[in-house]
C-alpha cells in the first residue's frame, strides 16, 4: 500500500513539474513576443529637443532628458540612438579615457537594443550602421586601427543592406555618402585594408548622396538635424576631399547660420574660415562663441583661437594657447600647441622660452595627426628664422600684403644655408602666387626645388607639386609630368610625405 501511494505521489509531482516548466516556457515566449511587438524607434517632442541639444553641444541637458525618457519608454530605441550620439560627441570632444570607456558601454547597450527591433523597420540597420561608423571614428583616435577597419566594414555592410531593403529611406544617404567619400581617398599604405574588405569608394556619388540629404526640406522632425549633420559632412568633404573651396564655404554659411547659439556650428564655421584664410572672421566667431555652462567644454576652440591670433601676430595669442594647454586632457594637438607657443616666443624675441617649449614637445602629447607629427619634427630642429616665421604666419592667416612686406625685408644672399634659401623661395613664391604674380612665383618654386634637393623639409617637394599643377592647367603635359615626378624624388624629406605622394600620384594619373 505504502509503495503504491509513494508511486502515485511521484507521478503527481512529475506532472506538476511538467506543468510548471510549461507555464515558465509559455511566460517567456509571451514575454518575447510582447517585447518584439513593443520595440519601436520613434521621436516624441522631448526626444526632438534632446536631438537638437546634442547637435548644439548642450550635452548635459540632452543627457538629462534622455535618461528620463529611457525610464519612461524602455522599448524605444530612438532614446538609445540619441544617447549613443551624446556619448560619442562627449568622447570625441574631450578625448579623455573615462569618456571613451563610457561611450563603449553606451554603444554596447544601444546595439543590444537595436537587435530587438523588427527587421521590417528601416531604422534598425541604419542605427546599427551609424553606431559602428562613429565607433570606428573614435577607435582611430585611440590607434585601434584593426578594430576601426572591422567597424567600417560592419557599417558599410549594414547600410548597403538597408539601402537594398528600403531604397527610399533618406537617412541612408548620410552613412553611405560618408563611407563612399572617405573610402575613395584611402592612402596607398592602407589600400590593402580596403581591398581585403572588398569596399569601394566613389567621391562623386558620395557627395551627391550627402547633398541630397543636406538640402532636403525638413523644417521639423528628426530629419531636420540629420540633414544638418549631412550638411556638415558635405561642406567638410567639398573642401578637404573634392578641393572645391568656394562651394565648401557657401555650403558652410548655409548650414551654420546659428553659430552664435550653436557651439557645433561655431566649430565648423571657424575651422572652415581658418582653412580658407578668413582669419579675422574666425577670430570674431571664436571670441563670440557661446560659453555658458550649459555647453560642453570645448577646449580645442581655445587652441584654434590661439592659432588664429598667432597668424595675426597678436600678442594675446599666448593666453588662448596656454588655456588649451592647461585644461585639455586629451591626445591631439598638445604637441602642436607646444610648437605654436615656441613660435610665439620666437617672434617676440625670447629664444630661451622658445627653446623651453620646443624641448617639451618630445615629453608631452601624442604623435597621431599631421599637426602633431609636424611638431615632433620641429622639436629636433633649430629654432626657425624669425622673419621667415612671421611671413609664414601672416600668409597662413591670409594677410598677404603684410607677409609680402615682412619677407621683403630679407636679403636672400645673407641666408646662410641652402635650407633657409629653399624656405625663402617657397614662402615668397606662395605670396607672389596669391598676388597673381605667377611668372615670378614659378621661378622661385623652381629655385626652391633645386635648393631643397637634400632637405628634410617639405618646401622643395611642395614647390614641385605647385609647378606640376600649374603646367597641368596650362595643358603642358611634359612639364607637368617632370615636376610631379620630381616631387616624388626628395627622399630625405620627412614632412607631409603622405600628402605629397598622394598629390603627385594624383597629378600623374590625371595626365594619363
Amino acid at each position: 500500500m505504502w509503495k503504491k501511494k509513494n508511486q502515485n505521489l511521484k507521478e503527481e509531482q512529475s506532472v506538476r513539474n511538467k506543468l510548471i516548466r510549461f507555464y515558465i516556457l509559455f511566460f517567456f515566449l509571451c514575454s518575447a513576443i510582447h517585447a518584439n511587438a513593443e520595440h519601436s524607434f520613434c521621436f516624441n517632442q522631448n526626444l526632438l529637443l534632446a536631438q537638437q541639444q546634442n547637435y548644439e553641444l548642450r550635452l548635459d541637458r540632452a543627457r538629462t532628458i534622455l535618461v528620463e525618457q529611457q525610464s519612461l519608454d524602455v522599448d524605444n530605441s530612438a532614446v538609445h540612438y540619441l544617447l549613443h550620439l551624446n556619448a560619442f560627441l562627449k568622447a570625441f570632444i574631450t578625448e579623455e579615457q573615462i569618456d571613451y570607456i563610457a561611450y563603449r558601454k553606451v554603444q554596447d547597450a544601444a546595439l543590444l537594443h537595436y537587435e530587438q527591433l523588427p527587421d521590417t523597420l528601416a531604422f534598425k540597420r541604419f542605427a546599427q550602421s551609424d553606431a559602428y561608423f562613429f565607433s570606428a571614428t573614435l577607435k582611430i583616435k585611440y590607434e585601434e586601427f584593426y578594430g576601426a577597419a572591422r567597424d567600417v566594414n560592419k557599417a558599410n555592410n549594414l547600410i548597403n543592406e538597408n539601402q537594398e531593403l528600403f531604397p527610399d529611406f533618406l537617412p541612408n544617404n548620410k552613412t553611405r555618402g560618408i563611407l563612399k567619400i572617405y573610402l575613395s581617398t584611402v592612402p596607398d599604405n592602407y589600400a590593402w585594408v580596403v581591398k581585403m574588405l572588398g569596399i569601394q569608394g566613389d567621391l562623386s556619388e558620395g557627395l551627391q548622396l550627402l547633398k541630397d540629404l543636406a538640402q532636403t526640406n525638413a523644417d521639423t522632425g528628426y530629419l531636420k538635424y540629420l540633414s544638418r549633420e549631412a550638411a556638415y559632412f558635405y561642406s567638410f568633404s567639398l573642401l578637404h576631399i573634392a578641393k572645391r573651396p568656394a562651394k565648401a564655404w557657401s555650403e558652410t554659411l548655409r548650414c551654420t547660420g546659428d553659430y552664435r547659439t550653436n557651439l557645433m556650428s561655431t566649430y565648423l564655421r571657424s575651422t572652415m574660415a581658418m582653412k580658407l584664410s578668413k582669419n579675422d572672421l574666425a577670430i570674431d566667431m571664436l571670441e563670440l562663441r557661446p560659453t555658458s555652462k550649459e555647453f560642453e567644454r570645448f577646449y580645442y576652440l581655445d587652441y584654434l583661437l590661439g592659432v588664429a591670433k598667432l597668424n595675426k601676430l597678436d600678442v594675446t595669442s599666448i593666453l588662448d594657447l596656454h588655456k588649451f594647454k592647461t585644461n585639455f586632457k586629451g591626445r591631439n594637438y598638445v604637441k602642436s600647441c607646444l610648437m605654436k607657443m615656441s613660435w610665439y616666443y620666437t617672434i617676440t624675441g625670447n629664444d630661451i622660452k622658445a627653446k623651453e617649449y620646443q624641448t617639451a614637445i618630445s615629453k608631452q602629447g601624442y604623435n597621431l595627426n599631421e599637426d602633431d607629427k609636424q611638431a615632433v619634427l620641429f622639436g629636433n630642429k633649430e629654432l626657425p628664422h624669425k622673419i621667415l616665421l612671421k611671413a609664414r604666419l601672416l600668409y597662413d592667416g591670409g594677410y598677404t600684403a603684410q607677409a609680402s612686406q615682412v619677407i621683403g625685408s630679407i636679403d636672400p644672399k645673407k641666408l646662410h644655408s641652402r635650407q633657409l634659401k629653399a624656405e625663402y623661395c617657397y614662402r615668397r613664391g606662395r605670396i607672389l602666387e596669391k598676388d597673381e604674380k605667377t611668372d615670378k612665383a614659378l621661378k622661385l618654386y623652381e629655385a626652391c626645388s633645386l635648393y631643397g634637393i637634400d632637405s628634410e623639409e617639405y618646401y622643395a617637394a611642395y614647390a614641385s607639386i605647385y609647378l606640376g599643377d600649374y603646367y597641368l592647367k596650362q595643358g603642358d603635359k611634359t612639364e607637368a609630368k617632370k615636376f610631379y615626378e620630381r616631387a616624388l624624388t626628395f627622399k630625405n624629406n620627412k614632412e607631409y610625405t603622405g600628402s605629397i605622394n598622394q598629390r603627385a600620384k594624383t597629378g600623374l594619373s590625371r595626365l594619363k
